[in-house]
């Protein structure tokens, strides 16, 4: 995310969701996120906040989630924020184009997975330019690929070309497994003269470089190697 946090704002009524989308968003974004209950009090920090994302569920006490949609699209501060209406209305369809006419970006119906849930606000986030390709991260590992620049934890560390493709391929797949024989393919093409022994030698120096967060590019013996962020299972 570039320019600061990210700010979130839910608006759910069942804490225990609330606190599960809060979690997952602060995880995933590094996200500054803020959780509401109640429709009132929802309609007053609309009006006088601005968000980068807004999660509304559709029944809240007071003002309810597609009059919020509403006044959201019609008020200065966030009527261009992607908006994502939740709900477990069994009316689906209905519902539905309700919350799209009053300029909802999406609709999550209840109960969803944790990485739908996600990928659909990546998905949102992007087509409203809020998150741009051109930055990848991973767990305080920063690529501008605009600047070919690279930080672990704000600090910046200097790559060679080689190592930069290397990581960049990494963090576009991150948690997906590839041989040797694959990386060296896609990242020195076909016209090379290097062995799997050269991968290996590229990743060692990546770890070094990456320091503590070396340890997120894991080998799985005579399978490859992944970025992944549980490298001790």
């Amino acid at each position: 995310w570039e320019g600061g946090n990210m700010k979130i704002l839910i608006v759910e009524d069942e804490e225990d969701l609330s606190s599960m989308l809060k979690f997952l968003l602060e995880k995933e974004f590094d996200a500054e996120v803020e959780c509401v209950s109640d429709g009132n009090e929802a309609e007053k920090r609309i009006r006088a906040n601005a968000y980068d994302l807004i999660i509304l569920d559709v029944m809240l006490p007071g003002v309810k989630g597609i009059t919020l949609c509403k006044i959201a699209r019609e008020t200065l501060p966030n009527a261009d924020t992607p908006i994502i209406i939740i709900t477990a209305v069994a009316t689906e369809l209905e519902e539905r184009l309700k919350g799209f006419e009053c300029g909802a970006d999406d609709y999550i119906i209840k109960p969803f997975n944790h990485k739908e849930f996600i990928a659909r606000i990546q998905a949102v986030l992007r087509r409203s330019g809020k998150i741009s390709k051109d930055v990848l991260k991973f767990m305080g590992i920063v690529l501008d690929k605009r600047s070919k620049s690279v930080t672990v934890d704000g600090k910046p560390v200097h790559l060679t070309k080689t190592e930069l493709e290397l990581l960049e391929f990494f963090l576009e797949h991150p948690e997906q497994l590839f041989s040797k024989e694959e990386l060296l393919e896609l990242i020195w093409k076909g016209e090379h003269d290097e062995t799997t022994r050269t991968v290996d030698v590229y990743i060692s120096r990546l770890r070094k470089k990456l320091g503590e967060k070396g340890k997120y590019l894991k080998t799985l013996p005579r399978l490859g190697y992944k970025l992944t962020k549980n490298p001790e299972t």
